[in-house]
């Protein structure tokens, strides 16, 4: 007897093969099989097919052209280098690898050879050698490829298609990790999806599902225009808009350009905000718009706005809020009565359904979707300590800017607030804030507790010592350029790698604790730091030689990524600068051998160095598994009970990084299972545990993750 999976694969298989012929027998180019067995024929036909879906899928198309756009993507064949498709974004700087494998019963897999393959494809894009490449490269893509490139945001997906599980082995992902922490931060953005067939399957039930039900909308205090379509704006109770996911379900949001992501911190906050204050939900919320192809509005009195109007919407999609309408639903379902006091604002547009405008949808869905998204930074624009700084700074004719997209003022007429919390990083005492600067000037926007915003900008920051700080920062980065000129290797790197490191450092040498003070000469301060500069950096280049080895393959990227050794590091330096000691010569070739092995050092813990590594995105889903047969039982009828208990997400909260699915609240990971025991019931539970190594992320246990990163990052050349 077959088990359930199995009948579930076959019948996953039979659907995803039957759509391939479908849509695509006409379209995929066999001509460079001509002669083959048709056995070879139909399975580079199922291959081909299955990059061209994917790529449909990845890129979101929705046109009629669709299928068309998809096909001209595929590129497998001879000299394909390990990728059977491109796709190359039309308004963004995007572009999509495919390698697709195709499997009759359904085990494909991606080896380590296939994996190597597929990303020194991608190195001779990189390095514009088109010309190794078919013509389906050279003649058609070859120019779009390279104006992307261009692009300093350049993002490049990896897409690993096939019909199989969605996992891929260890080592085989070590080859995407290695060649990921090579690229990014370095003005591209590289990152891997993997898509199996379940994930198929799921894309291909989306796209032939029928229409939806049509929804309701009882809409108050109502605006209306007719031409030229009508177009009905005003507020709906939260209670009707979280049916309308009942109702309708995924379809409602097939234009959107995002599905719901799930529980993140953005979705937690609507949920907390409509049951918690729902008289003031309306003012916090940026409102939903809905598209429809018709529409019936009904009134109970006359045709006045202080009547609601009823609207019965016909195809309806939310193209701007799905977020919020799903997030909406489960509060729902929580708390009915707070619903039903909250309003939110809703934009009803009735494109029509006699194709007079066909590109009209998309086009507003577009418009609708392009706000810039807000960022931790755009917060620090309501701190009045920004004005403050900015006023001081003005009343010494200097500019400052502290909202995302003013202009920078010109180097001698000021600074950004990105550039003086950059200089104040480096000034801090505790040389970790540098570090995280130099990995991702993001972690200084934190205002959690312990978060680097509040620890730069506090009570006793005046608009001299940012100032100062500036030109001091300025004054460094400046000589380290000027020095770099005349270096190679290792010490080019540490040069344009570790400005940050060797401002930190030059701080600390001239009198850092009297900064805070009105009267303290940074004129002086700034003529002392070309000179220290000259004597940190050989003092650094020295430590680092005589901790790793001036031959080990370990970079500098690598070294200055953990606090641990940087402080280490640090206060080696200090020791000899402070000293007066002579800088040693910088050697001609770097090929001397190490004078000592470093001690190993207790890493960091997990989340410390996923947050610093920028490995995980806020909202990347985890899940919990037990750790042993003594825990599963006692938890599994707790958690079959409610699957949401299993599920959480990431974010960016160094405290409580997880968000459970469970309650919408924050937790630490070790926390968390705690909680879950105590809610379980579990009365012979551990008293203490580690919670990250009960905690997956993508299949790979967190507290496995964080130690292979840490390990790939500083322990390497040992």
């Amino acid at each position: 007897m077959q088990r359930p999976a199995d009948v579930r694969t076959e019948r996953a298989l039979r659907q995803i093969r039957g759509i391939l012929e479908r849509d695509f027998t006409d379209l995929i180019d066999l001509s460079d099989l001509a002669g083959k067995p048709d056995s070879e024929r139909e399975s580079a036909f199922l291959s081909r097919g299955l990059a061209a879906l994917v790529t449909k899928g990845v890129t979101g198309w929705h046109g009629d052209d669709r299928n068309e756009k998809a096909s001209a993507c595929v590129i497998d064949g001879r000299d394909d280098f390990g990728i059977d498709a491109i796709a190359v974004s039309g308004n963004t700087s995007e572009i999509w690898l495919v390698q697709a494998k195709w499997s009759h019963k359904g085990r494909a897999g991606l080896d380590q050879g296939a994996a190597l393959k597929f990303v020194r494809g991608w190195q001779r894009l990189e390095r514009h050698e088109y010309d190794r490449f078919n013509s389906r490269v050279t003649e058609k893509m070859a120019e779009r490829i390279r104006a992307v490139l261009k692009n300093f945001q350049a993002k490049v997906h990896f897409v690993v298609a096939m019909t199989g599980p969605e996992e891929l082995h260890p080592d085989v992902l070590d080859v995407f990790e290695e060649e990921f922490k090579e690229a990014n931060g370095f003005g591209l953005n590289l990152d891997l999806q993997v898509v199996g067939t379940d994930r198929l399957w799921e894309q291909i039930r989306v796209e032939e599902a029928p229409k939806s039900q049509p929804i309701q909308a009882t809409m108050r205090q109502w605006l209306y225009e007719h031409e030229p379509v009508e177009l009905y704006q005003g507020f709906v109770r939260t209670d009707e808009v979280a049916a309308w996911f009942s109702t309708a379900g995924r379809h409602l949001f097939r234009r959107n350009i995002r599905d719901f992501l799930g529980s993140t911190e953005v979705n937690a906050e609507i949920t907390s905000a409509v049951t918690s204050d729902p008289e003031l939900f309306l003012y916090l919320h940026s409102g939903i718009t809905v598209i429809c192809e018709s529409l019936e509005a009904a009134f109970d009195g006359p045709r006045k706005q202080n009547i609601p109007v009823k609207l019965t919407l016909n195809n309806a999609s939310v193209i701007d809020g799905a977020q919020s309408v799903t997030s909406l639903h489960r509060a729902f379902l929580d708390d009915p009565e707070a619903l039903a006091e909250a309003l939110v604002s809703v934009n009803v547009i009735c494109t029509g359904q006699d194709g007079s405008s066909p590109e009209l949808p998309n086009r507003i869905t577009h418009a609708r979707n392009r706000q810039n998204p807000v960022q931790n930074r755009d917060f620090v624009s309501l701190d009045p300590t920004q004005s403050l700084i900015g006023e001081e700074l003005s009343i010494r004719g200097l500019q400052y800017t502290y909202r995302r997209g003013e202009p920078d003022p010109a180097p001698e007429q000021g600074c950004s607030v990105v550039e003086a919390a950059t200089a104040l990083a480096c000034a801090h005492s505790n040389p970790r804030l540098a570090v995280e600067a130099k990995q991702n000037v993001e972690t200084l926007w934190d205002r959690s507790e312990g978060g680097s915003y509040g620890i730069l900008f506090g009570e006793k920051l005046g608009a001299p010592q940012v100032w100062g700080s500036v030109r001091l920062r300025r004054a460094v980065g400046n000589r380290l350029h000027e020095i770099s000129t005349k270096l190679r290797g290792r010490a080019f790197d540490l040069a344009e790698r570790g400005d940050l490191l060797i401002t930190h450092l030059i701080f600390q040498c001239v009198d850092r604790k009297e900064m805070t003070s009105d009267d303290y000469d940074w004129d002086e301060a700034v003529a002392r730091a070309v000179p220290l500069t000259d004597q940190a950096l050989p003092w650094l280049l020295h430590h680092i030689d005589a901790t790793h080895g001036s031959t080990a393959p370990v970079s500098v990227t690598r070294v200055l990524s953990d606090p641990r050794r940087c402080r280490v590091l640090v206060e080696n330096t200090l020791r000899d600068l402070r000293a007066g000691s002579e800088a040693p010569q910088v050697s001609a070739d770097y090929r001397a051998k190490a004078l000592q092995r470093p001690r190993k050092t207790r890493r960091p813990n997990s989340v410390t160095i996923l947050l610093n590594a920028g490995e995980l995105g806020p909202g990347t889903p985890l899940e919990f598994r037990p750790l042993s047969s003594t825990e599963e039982t006692a938890l599994r009828d707790w958690l079959i009970e409610d699957p949401r208990r299993a599920r959480a997400t990431w974010t960016s909260n160094r405290r409580y990084s997880l968000l459970w699915e469970a309650d919408s609240k924050y937790h630490s990971p070790s926390g968390l299972v705690m909680t879950m025991y105590e809610l379980a019931g579990w009365e012979d539970s551990p008293v203490a545990v580690q919670g990250p190594a009960r905690w997956y992320i993508e299949g790979e246990r967190m507290d496995k993750r964080a130690e292979r990163i840490f390990e790939e990052l500083g322990e390497e050349g040992e």
